[in-house]
């Protein structure tokens, strides 16, 4: 019987870095984390537009073919016609392997790992659904798709979401077998010096001490609700000069977000747009200047970056209902309001209109929402060997 530390696996996912989003986070950690104990690799396409140095991870990471596109940000991933990949794996006599996309590397993983003896984990992410509409216009290819996503997951051994949500945005998608719910973590922690990393935030982005801070982090895409926010942020403006809001990162929707927020004429200092952030400091220092964390996608399913917040003592306002919302309950661990800005302002009020409110679900976000990854990755490894064992006994000759 294989113990949980000695388990070989590899983590297969469709982008990784220099793209950094939740799955890439998500996948890095796994691999990261996992290594520490025993093997673990990562199988990714190699980088579209420019070179990516793996040599300054602490895993192997193989790059698989990839082909350019016009019509794709990121190419078409191709490793089945990679002519080392297979050789590769086999070579580090692995006992599992994880999908972390039902695509082209899932794809290729779920036939290989047939072919090697071994076992198949695959996570549901995302609201594919949603990002096929968004990159072909066409719900008619969407749902071609999905049957598509829901025979891959019909493939593998078993079948993983990062939330109760996120397994019912499967389901919907025509899946009716098992999910398995494993939480996603962060690898935030409360820093030492809180104080001078708020100051040198402060400092590099002109961050005012006597003004109540909304943040946003993530892409800049509109189907994390960017309309929603500034819409909520003007109502907020019209009512009170008390108020700013920092939003960082960046995305294929920049310009026209940047476009919107200038047709709302807000005052000069009150939005500030930070770009990209890649200092982890630095971003933790921004965490620390917000009072509250506002995120109200609907699109995303367990953002890291509500964990991330959390675990700076800063609390979220999301939509109710969401999948993102699931990770908090509400005046205890944040704040949820309806998906519309009348809600979303009345509830900004409220909370900061009730002396404590803050600063008490903040406290409870830290110690509730914010799981460190090195809580995470031990139920992983536990999970692995029930679903190797199964196998095993599946499959004995």
């Amino acid at each position: 019987m294989i113990k949980p530390e000695e388990i070989r696996s590899a983590q297969f996912n469709d982008t990784y870095f220099p793209i950094v989003d939740g799955v890439v986070q998500t996948v890095h950690n796994y691999a990261e984390q996992m290594n520490r104990s025993a093997y673990t690799c990562v199988v990714t396409p190699k980088p579209l537009k420019k070179e990516y140095d793996d040599s300054g991870l602490s895993y192997e990471v193989y790059r698989t073919s990839m082909i350019g596109l016009p019509i794709a940000e990121y190419g078409m991933p191709a490793p089945r016609i990679d002519g080392n990949v297979r050789q590769w794996l086999a070579e580090r006599d692995l006992h599992i392997f994880h999908a972390h996309s039902p695509f082209f590397e899932g794809a290729f993983a779920s036939s290989y790992a047939k072919k090697l003896g071994i076992p198949v984990v695959a996570t549901f992410h995302s609201k594919y659904f949603d990002d096929v509409v968004h990159i072909t216009g066409s719900k008619t290819i969407a749902r071609i798709a999905t049957k598509r996503i829901v025979r891959f997951f019909n493939s593998v051994d078993s079948v993983w979401a990062c939330s109760y949500g996120t397994a019912d945005t499967l389901r919907s998608y025509g899946y009716g077998g098992d999910v398995f719910v494993m939480d996603n973590g962060t690898t935030f922690k409360a820093p030492d010096n809180p104080e001078e990393l708020k100051l040198k935030a402060a400092k590099t982005f002109g961050i005012p001490e006597d003004k109540k801070i909304l943040l946003f982090v993530g892409h800049q895409i509109w189907h994390k609700n960017l309309k929603l926010v500034l819409d909520t942020f003007k109502m907020l403006c019209d009512h009170s000069d008390d108020y700013r809001l920092l939003i960082a990162g960046n995305g294929y929707d920049e310009k026209e977000v940047r476009k919107y927020a200038e047709s709302l004429h807000f005052r000069e200092g009150r939005l500030r747009f930070l770009g990209k952030i890649m200092d982890r400091d630095l971003l933790s220092g921004v965490y620390l200047n917000a009072d509250l964390f506002f995120f109200p996608s609907v699109y995303d399913n367990s953002p890291l970056v509500v964990r991330e917040a959390a675990s700076l003592g800063v609390p979220s306002l999301l939509t109710e209902g969401s999948n993102a919302a699931e990770a908090v309950k509400r005046n205890v661990t944040g704040f949820t309001a309806a998906e519309n800005k009348v809600a979303m302002y009345g509830e900004i009020l409220r909370v900061f209109g009730t002396e404590g409110l803050l600063k008490k679900v903040g406290e409870g976000a830290r110690e509730h929402v914010a799981k460190p990854w090195e809580e995470i990755i031990p139920l992983v490894r536990e999970k692995y060997t029930q679903i190797i064992e199964q196998y095993s006994f599946e499959h004995k000759v």
